[in-house]
């Protein structure tokens, strides 16, 4: 049966996320790493950014640089129009 290996850290830390990936090799990467409250990312712009954005492309692009088949990434409905700082960043 397919195992399951929870995994926490720094989505922009690509030494960790590299080493974890060759460790697993795994095929499907769930990504949902999140700042959870939009006013403080009204106010910390550049976190928002770093893990909204700089994170998820250095997730996704390890995922593809170790042929994982799946990538899910469970983000906010606050993109589809978005009216702040961490909408605008999960664009």
């Amino acid at each position: 049966p397919p195992e399951i290996y929870p995994v926490i850290g720094d989505v922009t830390d690509a030494d960790r996320l590299r080493s974890t990936m060759e460790a697993y090799q795994p095929q499907i990467v769930f990504h949902a790493a999140a700042h959870k409250h939009v006013p403080l990312m009204e106010y910390n712009p550049c976190e928002a950014v770093k893990n909204n954005v700089i994170g998820t492309r250095t997730v996704a692009a390890l995922s593809e640089e170790f042929g994982v088949e799946r990538f899910i990434m469970i983000s906010t409905d606050k993109a589809v129009r978005p009216s702040s700082v961490m909408g605008a960043t999960k664009r």
